[in-house]
């Protein structure tokens, strides 16, 4: 009979120790998702920075262009 208890506590032993593996190997793998949403938003935001300075830039120069007398062609 103790045999048979040894082996139904190593078996209950191994399985919780599977488990808290598997628990903690699923938590490591949780702040992968975090660092690629971070890099998301930061290359949109910079993506809509980039945008905003174009379209103040572009305003810009197509003001300094049509000064120019004749730029608008023949």
């Amino acid at each position: 009979m103790n045999t048979l208890n040894a082996a139904a506590i190593r078996m209950a032993l191994a399985a919780q120790d599977r488990t808290q593996r598997l628990a903690a190997g699923l938590r490591e793998r949780g702040d992968r998702g975090s660092g690629v949403v971070e890099t998301i938003i930061i290359v949109a935001g910079f993506a809509g920075l980039a945008f905003a300075v174009y379209l103040a830039v572009s305003s810009k120069v197509h003001g300094w262009i049509n000064k120019i007398p004749g730029a608008t062609g023949p």
